[in-house]
């Protein structure tokens, strides 16, 4: 499985836009352009749960990049070529400029949606992942009210998640957690879908850390796994 080469537009479906395209032609083309975007997407939702339900981190990575970079450029790029076709069948043809603005919206949100569900699919591995690999304390514990110390595996995952920038802008914010109470506006709370096992909470602009609860002879103390793009 690869996202780099996947398209869920075909620009052969613009192929019947010809100059004496009839009314009733291109309705129909507009109409299999609509189908098959919802099939192509439809077969990618399903590629992702299989993929997800595997729980293989090695997915990790190529599914940030196709859905921060790879649909969304790909989007752009369906959006641009129903433009161009607007621009030189409609124009000129004043009765199917109706037709296009339906479609121009249609591959706009289908590309959106392929990249919140790589998002998910991402976030799916991402829990697996703290689960099934959990690190030990790569320090002493933190926090004089709120315990917690970050796993000896966060480094490794947070340098292949995040830039420098806000791999620092994380560690500034993860020692806010050590307050008691924890300040609300860092949002910690369990991690939907895994309930008592995992938590989840800010690390600053658009990212996330990923927490488990431990416990030693002092109490409960919260291990920091992962760190990553929010889906």
């Amino acid at each position: 499985m690869t996202f780099a080469t996947r398209s869920l537009f075909d620009e052969g479906w613009l192929a019947p836009f010809t100059p004496d395209v009839t009314a009733a032609a291109a309705e129909a083309a507009i109409a299999a352009a609509e189908l098959g975007l919802d099939r192509a997407l439809a077969g990618l939702r399903a590629e992702l749960a299989v993929l997800a339900a595997g729980g293989e981190a090695r997915w990790i990575g190529p599914l940030l990049r196709a859905e921060t970079e790879e649909f969304p450029q790909a989007g752009k790029a369906a959006w641009a070529a129903v433009e161009h076709t607007m621009r030189a069948i409609a124009f000129k043809r004043r009765e199917l400029m109706p037709h296009f603005p339906g479609l121009l919206d249609r591959v706009e949100a289908v590309h959106e949606e392929a990249s919140a569900l790589c998002g998910e699919a991402r976030w799916s591995l991402l829990a697996a992942r703290a689960l099934a690999d959990p690190g030990g304390p790569s320090s002493p514990i933190q926090g004089h009210g709120t315990r917690y110390v970050k796993s000896d595996r966060y480094d490794a995952r947070a340098l292949a998640a995040l830039p420098p920038d806000e791999r620092v802008r994380a560690d500034r914010t993860l020692k806010r957690l050590g307050g008691n109470p924890v300040p609300p506006e860092l949002d910690l709370r369990s991690l939907p879908g895994y309930e008592g096992r995992l938590w989840t909470m800010k690390a600053g602009g658009r990212n996330r850390f990923i927490l488990r609860l431990d416990r030693d002879r002092r109490g409960p103390v919260y291990v920091v796994e992962d760190v990553a793009l929010a889906a």
